[in-house]
């Protein structure tokens, strides 16, 4: 080891008329390790409930919709449907109609949107089921609906009620209400609000026997969400004019750049308690320069150049740096396999629909973190190491 490690590393164990040096390098060893345990933290939590969010949306939506306007195209939902299916990437390709309804159960009333797909194409909802089995839908007559609109209802497996639509059919008068009787099926939930208590499901068939209406669409499942574009951009290609796809990303696009948003102001604030603990470190190590001015003069006066006497120092700031990204890196890391492992931070489940606080770091992450950390400390090493290097010699030794 050079002399230069050797020293810095020394000049980190205080005498003991020397302690209050000690104790201010141990403050910033742990200013720099609570700043870095906060950010993977909060990283974390950001994190999870981003890809929370995520699943219970790609749960029951599509990852890409494909819409058309029925003038002017010249292919069958089928054909859409089989030029579909065989792209790379797609797992399932199903044809749908939605609209606008009111459920009714004696004098209660609420709007729903109804959406309807053939029954075997829906097995991807099995998971979210509550009440009931998604295969109920093969049955005439039976939809399955949300766990928050049949709270509401009162509803429940095998009830009947009222689903009306309000321009379902034509009189020598105008449109005219049509109504029909259907029965409760099963019960799903998907953690989202909105969906659960606004969204009826049912058979593609009912649909068209019910109130006439044929496929107005086709929703596609991925392997891979996060090639929702490529896949986009060859369903355009191959169908042609008249038709356009939407996918995942660009239908829930102001959620996820607000949670974005959000994942980078709390990176931005928190980086700044590391700045801030950084700062520590430039204290700390001029006091040390202020206390040492005796022993680098001396260094210098036996030969030590002055890149020498900044070594020293950055070794000493450095060796902060590092130990306390390390200590606020594993603690930060532990604190998220914990609470990943044995959910001790609970959610109220009415609120936030997940019962534990998510989260979710990667290795990766926390390495980066710690590198950025290090990065800064090397930096508030600069000056202090510098204002070292600058001190004269001969004036040292004549006054002290």
């Amino acid at each position: 080891m050079k002399y230069e490690s050797i020293i810095g590393l020394r000049y980190l164990r205080s005498k003991r008329k020397e302690a209050f040096i000690s104790f201010t390098t141990w403050m910033s060893v742990a200013g720099i390790a609570i700043g870095v345990m906060a950010l993977i933290v909060v990283i974390a939590v950001m994190t999870g409930f981003q890809d929370e969010i995520r699943e219970r949306i790609l749960g029951i939506n599509p990852h890409v919709v494909v819409l058309w306007d029925p003038r002017g195209i010249d292919k069958t939902p089928a054909q859409v449907v089989d030029a579909i299916k065989t792209i790379p990437g797609v797992t399932h390709t199903f044809p749908y109609v939605t609209f606008q309804a009111i459920v009714q159960r004696g004098s209660q009333l609420s709007g729903v949107a109804v959406k309807s797909f053939n029954p075997d194409q829906v097995k991807f909802m099995a998971g979210l089921m509550k009440e009931g089995r998604i295969d109920s839908l093969s049955q005439p007559g039976t939809v399955i609906m949300g766990k928050e609109i049949a709270s509401h209802l009162g509803l429940f497996q095998g009830d009947s009620f009222t689903l009306m639509v309000p321009f379902g059919g034509i009189s020598p008068m105008g449109a005219v209400p049509e109504t029909v009787k259907v029965r409760v099926g099963g019960v799903f939930e998907t953690g989202m609000y909105e969906i659960d208590n606004t969204l009826i499901i049912m058979s593609l068939e009912d649909a068209e026997k019910m109130f006439g209406l044929g496929p107005m669409g086709v929703e596609v499942k991925l392997a891979d969400v996060y090639k929702a574009g490529d896949v986009q951009k060859e369903i355009t290609r191959r169908l042609g004019p008249g038709y356009f796809a939407r996918t995942w990303i660009q239908m829930n696009k102001n959620l996820f750049s607000a949670l974005k948003l959000e994942k980078i102001a709390m990176f931005i604030i928190l980086a700044l308690i590391i700045l801030v603990a950084s700062f520590n470190i430039v204290s700390s190590l001029i006091m040390t320069v202020m206390e040492k001015r005796k022993d680098i003069a001396i260094l210098k006066s036996i030969g030590a150049k002055k890149r020498s006497i900044i070594k020293i120092f950055m070794v000493e700031g450095i060796t902060i740096g590092i130990f306390g990204a390390l200590i606020g890196s594993f603690s930060g890391y532990i604190l998220c396999q914990i609470q990943q492992t044995y959910h001790i931070i609970t959610l109220p489940r009415d609120i936030y629909y997940i019962s534990t606080l998510p989260m979710k770091i990667s290795l990766f992450d926390v390495f980066l973190l710690a590198l950025v950390t290090t990065c800064i400390c090397i930096l508030a090493t600069l000056y202090p190491s510098y204002r070292a290097a600058k001190i004269d010699p001969v004036e040292t030794l004549r006054y002290e």
